[in-house]
C-alpha cells in the first residue's frame, strides 16, 4: 500500500470517528446498490433505498404544503406502500408491524427509527391521500422513466396495448360477471412499453366495457406528457376504422394488427374514392388545392371526419400486406405472445388480483394502481442506479 492510500485511510477513519462522536452513535457507510441475482438476492427495503424520488415533489407538494419540512418521511411513506406491495402484504397492519420491529427495514424505507409516524398517520396517507393523487403520481413515474430510458439509448416508442382482468373477490357485489372470462371483476386496458416492459398508461373499466374505444385515451394521454408512440400492437378488437384512421393520422403510429375472419376488402378504400372524396370538399376551403399527395388528402378527410374511408384505405392495405408478408405475422405473433407472458407475469408477481386487500370496485382499481406503479417504480430503480436491463424484474427481490 502506497504512503496516499495509507494517508487517504487514515482519514476516512478519522472521519468515521467524528461521526460517531457527532451523532452518538457508530457511523455506518451506506449500503452501495446491488442488482439481485441468483447468487445474490436483495433485501427489498434494501433494494428501495436506493430509489429517488424527488421529481415527485410538485406534486406531493399539493397533498403536503409544508413538504420541505417532512420530505424524507413522506418519501419513506412511498417506498412503505412499494414494499408492502412487493412483499405481498394485504394488510396496512401488517406492514407498519414489521417497520416497528425491524429497524433496518424501517431505516432502509427512509423513517428515522427513532420516530416512525404512527400507524394512523401512515393508513391515513394510503387511503385517503393517495388515492387523489395516485394518477398523477402514475404518469409523473412514467414521464421519468422515459427521461432515464432516452438518456441512455433505450427508448423506441413501441408499445403494445390490451386489457387484462382483475378477478374481483368473492361475494363482491359490486363485481359483474362475463361470459367470456367466466369470472366476475372488472379490466384495465394497459399501454406497455414493449421493449422495456414498463407500464406506459391504464384506464380501469367494467369487465364488459369494450377495451377498443379507449386508444385515443391513452395517445391522448401520453402525448401530452410529450411521449410519442411510434409503433403499436394490439390484437383485432382494437382494428376499428377509428382506431386504424386515428392512430395514423393523427399520432402517426405504425399500427399492428392481426386482420380478423371475416374482413373483406373495402372499396370506400381505394384511391379513386378517396381522390374523388377529396374533391367534394373545394368550395368549403379557402386554400384548397387538387394537386396534393394521397397521404395529405387522407389526414384532410380524417378531420372531417370520414372514419371509415380512410380506415379501410389503411387495413385493406394491411390485409394485403398480411397476406404477403410472413415476417409481419411472425412479428406480431412475438409480440402477442411478449405481452401475454407479461400479463400473467403481473398476476404471479405483483398479486394484481390475488391481494386484494378487500371488496369494492374503488379498491380494486387502486390496488392494481399500485401494482403498476410498484413495478415501474423497481425498474426506475435499476434505471437510476445504471442496469437497463430486465428492468421490472423481482427475482430473487427477498
Amino acid at each position: 500500500m502506497g504512503w496516499d492510500e495509507i494517508e487517504t485511510e487514515r482519514l476516512i477513519k478519522s472521519n468515521r470517528n467524528f461521526l460517531d462522536k457527532e451523532i452518538g452513535k457508530k457511523y455506518e457507510m451506506p449500503a452501495l446498490f446491488r442488482n439481485p441475482t441468483e447468487e445474490n438476492p436483495v433485501e427489498i427495503s434494501e433494494f428501495l433505498s436506493h430509489l429517488h424520488l424527488d421529481f415527485l415533489d410538485e406534486t406531493l407538494q399539493q397533498i403536503f404544503p409544508r413538504l420541505s419540512r417532512i420530505r424524507k418521511s413522506v418519501y419513506a411513506r412511498i417506498r412503505f406502500v412499494i414494499f408492502m406491495i412487493l412483499r405481498g402484504i394485504k394488510f396496512v397492519k401488517k406492514a407498519y408491524r414489521e417497520i416497528k420491529m425491524n429497524v433496518k427495514i424501517a431505516e432502509n424505507l427512509g423513517f428515522n427509527s427513532n420516530k416512525i409516524p404512527s400507524y394512523e398517520t401512515i393508513r391515513h396517507f394510503i387511503f385517503d391521500l393517495l388515492p387523489n393523487k395516485i394518477e398523477e403520481i402514475f404518469y409523473r413515474i412514467v414521464s421519468e422513466i422515459k427521461e432515464q430510458l432516452k438518456k441512455k439509448g433505450k427508448w423506441t416508442g413501441n408499445a403494445v396495448e390490451d386489457a387484462t382482468v382483475i378477478v374481483a373477490r368473492r361475494g363482491d357485489e359490486e363485481a359483474k360477471y362475463n361470459g367470456y372470462y367466466e369470472t366476475y371483476g372488472w379490466k384495465k386496458d394497459l399501454f406497455i412499453d414493449s421493449t422495456n416492459n414498463i407500464f406506459l398508461s391504464y384506464k380501469d373499466m367494467e369487465i364488459n366495457e369494450n377495451e377498443g374505444e379507449y386508444m385515443k385515451y391513452h395517445l391522448d394521454k401520453l402525448n401530452r406528457l410529450g411521449i410519442r408512440i411510434a409503433h403499436l400492437t394490439a390484437d383485432g378488437k382494437y382494428a376499428t376504422y377509428y382506431n386504424i384512421a386515428m392512430s395514423k393520422c393523427q399520432y402517426g403510429v405504425d399500427f399492428l394488427y392481426k386482420p380478423q375472419k371475416g374482413w373483406v376488402y373495402n372499396e370506400k378504400g381505394e384511391e379513386e374514392k378517396i381522390k374523388e372524396r377529396y374533391s367534394r370538399y373545394w368550395k368549403e376551403e379557402k386554400y384548397f388545392n387538387p394537386n396534393v399527395s394521397l397521404e395529405y388528402k387522407l389526414h384532410f378527410l380524417y378531420k372531417k371526419g370520414e372514419y371509415e374511408m380512410v380506415g379501410a384505405y389503411y387495413r385493406n392495405k394491411r390485409m394485403e400486406e398480411w397476406a404477403n408478408n410472413e415476417e409481419l405475422r411472425r412479428e406480431y405473433g412475438k409480440e402477442r405472445n411478449l405481452n401475454e407472458g407479461f400479463n400473467s407475469y403481473l398476476k404471479q408477481h405483483a398479486g394484481f388480483d390475488s391481494n386484494l386487500p378487500r371488496k369494492g370496485k374503488k379498491i380494486a382499481f387502486f390496488h392494481t394502481t399500485l401494482c403498476l406503479i410498484s413495478l415501474n417504480l423497481v425498474a426506475l430503480t435499476r434505471l437510476q442506479n445504471g442496469v437497463t436491463k430486465n428492468l421490472i424484474s423481482v427475482a430473487y427481490l427477498t
